[in-house]
């Protein structure tokens, strides 16, 4: 099968005007939230906006192909190669890239990216950046397990209203990982006027919301907008609670680095489809739910805040700051838990027991029963190939 550099070969010679958006075009696009692009698009009068082929040019001579085999974060190293690739195609070269916002605040706890992208036609593609390797930006994602709203998703609401508040412009809404649950809360959380404006929100792999989220009039009205997928061994896209349909997309990788984008195989237009996630994957997500389901939010809080401070130890603020030295981070790493709270201790041990815990139980209620058709909460056969509730 096919993979998204492949796609572009396919297909990078026909432009939007020709054939409009497709699913594995907004992947693409969702992509390019991640890179930094300070200095590339900005404040300055002549670079508020650029087009794709130019945003490349600079990008590449600012960074080097030994940078980005050293980059840490998968999702930022496929992404500049992406860019590159993109602009190569007449499809995506000449699309004009603007209303870049790039933050990272330690005190608000936030990592937060989003890009218009102008398709034409009147149309534009929201992408919302996902967590990229900075030790803030996964904090952020820990938080959404007892914190809602989180800052950047505060912030993608008012981000999306920015953008429609000329009128007239219809958009399509997109991001993988956290910028898929962003991308969701946005036009679910956005002004209603706004609304009729959305074309259709993508959702990849990103983790669900609270019942209180989805059960909302909101998010109701919306969910028919919202498509979601996930890789078939996916670990993010399970975390929390999701209502909308989803959709199962094979993938290259194992395990965990299935939620490498680039490594969904491609058929077409369209993703190769599986009938189901796999049964680990669902074992997995009910473990940390169940563990969840123990705490407070103020538990899950503290834990997060002592988790984070044994990442930190070492002044780090990358995941690549902490691989420099990781002997000598490791070490302080070990240290600073082993002066850890007891109760903190014993969460962790009681998350690991939960994960274990729901691997057994499963394991040994679905002896004789295929892998495709287990679910949650369902002793029944899956609805439709290819296309799932999340539990």
């Amino acid at each position: 099968m096919a993979s998204l550099s492949e796609y572009l070969a396919w297909r990078g010679d026909i432009t939007f005007d020709k054939v409009s958006l497709n699913v594995v075009d907004a992947l693409l696009l969702s992509q390019l939230s991640y890179l930094d692009l300070r200095g590339i698009i900005g404040k300055a009068e002549h670079k508020k906006e650029c087009t794709l082929a130019q945003a490349a040019r600079r990008f590449w001579q600012l960074h080097t192909e030994e940078e980005f085999e050293d980059c840490l974060s998968f999702a930022v190293r496929s992404a500049g190669i992406l860019l590159r690739d993109m602009a190569k195609t007449r499809r995506f070269r000449d699309l004009i890239l603007q209303n870049y916002v790039n933050r990272n605040d330690l005190t608000m706890e936030e990592q937060f990216t989003a890009l218009e992208i102008v398709l034409g036609k009147r149309e534009s593609f929201i992408s919302f950046g996902g967590t990229d390797d900075t030790l803030i930006g996964w904090k952020e994602d820990f938080n959404m397990c007892f914190l809602s709203p989180i800052p950047a998703q505060l912030d993608a609401k008012s981000y999306l209203e920015s953008v429609l508040l000329g009128g007239g412009r219809k958009v399509y809404i997109g991001g993988h990982s956290k910028g898929g649950n962003l991308a969701v809360y946005s036009a679910v959380k956005c002004k209603k006027l706004f609304r009729r404006n959305i074309i259709q929100v993508y959702n990849f792999d990103g983790p669900g919301f609270n019942k209180e989220f989805i059960e909302s009039e909101r998010y109701q009205e919306m969910k028919e907008r919202i498509e979601t997928w996930v890789p078939e061994s996916s670990v993010v896209g399970m975390l929390l609670e999701h209502e909308e349909d989803y959709q199962v997309v094979k993938s290259s990788q194992n395990g965990f680095m299935q939620h490498d984008a680039t490594s969904w195989e491609v058929l077409g237009a369209e993703f190769v489809r599986l009938p189901a996630v796999k049964e680990s994957s669902r074992r997995m997500a009910a473990g940390v739910k169940e563990w969840m389901s123990g705490l407070s939010p103020e538990e899950l809080e503290q834990f997060g805040e002592r988790i984070y401070e044994v990442f930190t130890v070492t002044d780090a603020k990358t995941l690549a700051d902490l691989n420099k030295d990781r002997w000598k981070s490791i070490t302080a790493m070990i240290q600073s838990f082993s002066a850890v709270d007891k109760k903190t201790k014993d969460m962790l041990f009681d998350l690991v027991k939960a994960m274990v815990s729901a691997n057994v139980k499963k394991e040994s209620s679905k002896k004789g029963e295929p892998e495709e058709t287990k679910q949650i909460g369902s002793a029944g056969p899956a609805r439709s190939v290819g296309r799932k509730k999340l539990p």
